[in-house]
């Protein structure tokens, strides 16, 4: 009995010394991870808290939730694929998650705004350091990715394509956006709302359905280095927002008018900060509505920038604005100012190229710049000629989110 008990001991021992060699062994991806092949072996290692997973090469049908901090990489984004049809591929519930190198394939069978990728917490509570890098998002009749509750979540090198909006981070998100590429959604690329701040920096969002970058109720939001083309109704939309800083190279250019639509714009600012008294903020930068800073705005078929004060600032001084090195190209209307009556001296840090039917808010002079082909001089107005008692339409309801 003695010697059965002493062999069982040896056995007992002998597995564990190999599960602690196994873990320490190199994976797939590198490091002590746990590789896991099918969809079975990921449930049970989100399940098990396995602190490092590796997705091997293939498709892992289903709808998985990361309810543990983990670490969980792929083999690439084109290798390892989850996958679903009835809902959420991937649903992030927790803090201290770092996902990479895998893509995400959502299918469903009709119109929804079902995210691929949702992250948010089970409750009130708000989770935090979350960080996706690498990773390509595939939504057939559905979202993206959607993060609600959500701190310090860095989002980087992330390609979306989605039937209905491509990334949507919300209350009180604080997100990084950088090096990712939105384009081809249904409805828009990029929203930040309902208190959600952050940046978006080196970023392309491109050939959307509505609009690039939609922000709305929300402030402190920083885009730096960003190009956004051929989106169907603006290049940015600004909502009730304040301390909005958009600086450094963007490019907002190649709108393509959505149907029914006059046609898009560069930038509109809709909000009543801008005829309010001066917004104070931590950052002397954004101690105002909107600054714009060494941004070439160009060949957007309507205006290139449009500021409306709502209706309850008509007849005041739209104030709480910057414009500093603004370039603009080859625009049917320049810069309009409704609702409220253009701040004086905004023209200094403004250059314009003028084509045939360009309009503008501001005195444009007489030097040959400001001449149509056939010698006419531009017009001086605040509002298109066809209508001048009317503002230009703009997209300035607030979305339900």
């Amino acid at each position: 009995m003695k010697s059965k008990m002493k062999l069982m001991a040896a056995v007992g021992m002998t597995l564990l010394v190999t599960a602690a060699c196994e873990e320490k062994a190199t994976s797939a991806c590198g490091g002590a991870c746990r590789d896991v092949a099918d969809a079975t072996a990921l449930t049970a290692a989100l399940a098990d808290g396995t602190g490092c997973i590796c997705l091997l090469e293939g498709t892992f049908t289903g709808q998985f939730t990361v309810a543990k901090p983990v670490t969980m990489t792929g083999l690439g984004k084109e290798k390892s694929l989850l996958s679903s049809n009835a809902g959420s591929p991937l649903t992030v519930r927790t803090g201290n998650v770092n996902l990479s190198r895998f893509g995400v394939a959502m299918s469903l069978a009709g119109a929804s705004e079902t995210p691929a990728i949702k992250i948010e917490p089970a409750g009130q509570t708000p989770i935090e350091n979350i960080i996706l890098s690498d990773i390509a998002v595939n939504a057939v009749n559905g979202g993206g990715l959607r993060a609600g509750k959500v701190r310090n979540l860095a989002l980087s090198k992330l390609g979306v394509t989605a039937d209905g909006r491509g990334i949507v981070l919300v209350d009180g998100t604080t997100a990084t956006v950088s090096e990712t590429t939105v384009s081809d959604c249904g409805k828009m690329g990029i929203a930040f709302a309902n208190g959600a701040k952050g940046m978006l920096v080196n970023s392309t969002l491109q050939r959307n359905g509505q609009t690039g970058l939609w922000i709305q109720e929300t402030a402190e939001i920083r885009v730096k280095d960003s190009t956004f083309a051929e989106n169907a109704v603006a290049g940015i939309n600004i909502v009730n927002a304040k301390n909005i800083l958009i600086e450094g190279n963007t490019v907002v250019r190649a709108a393509k008018p959505a149907a029914g639509k006059e046609g898009a714009d560069g930038i509109v600012v809709y909000t009543p900060e801008l005829a309010g008294d001066p917004i104070m903020a931590g950052d002397p930068i954004m101690q105002r509505a909107f600054t714009l800073k060494g941004v070439a705005i160009e060949d957007n078929p309507r205006a290139a920038l449009i500021f409306d004060g709502t209706a309850s600032s008509a007849g005041k001084e739209l104030k709480n604005i910057l414009l500093e090195d603004v370039s603009i190209l080859r625009m049917a209307y320049g810069i309009i100012f409704q609702n409220g009556v253009a701040p004086t001296g905004y023209r200094e840090q403004v250059t314009e190229d003028f084509s045939a039917n360009y309009e503008t808010g501001g005195d444009n002079g007489t030097d040959e710049s400001s001449l149509l082909a056939d010698g006419e001089e531009v017009p001086d107005m605040d509002t298109p000629e066809a209508n001048p008692d009317q503002p230009l339409p703009i997209e300035n309801e607030a979305e339900s989110f």
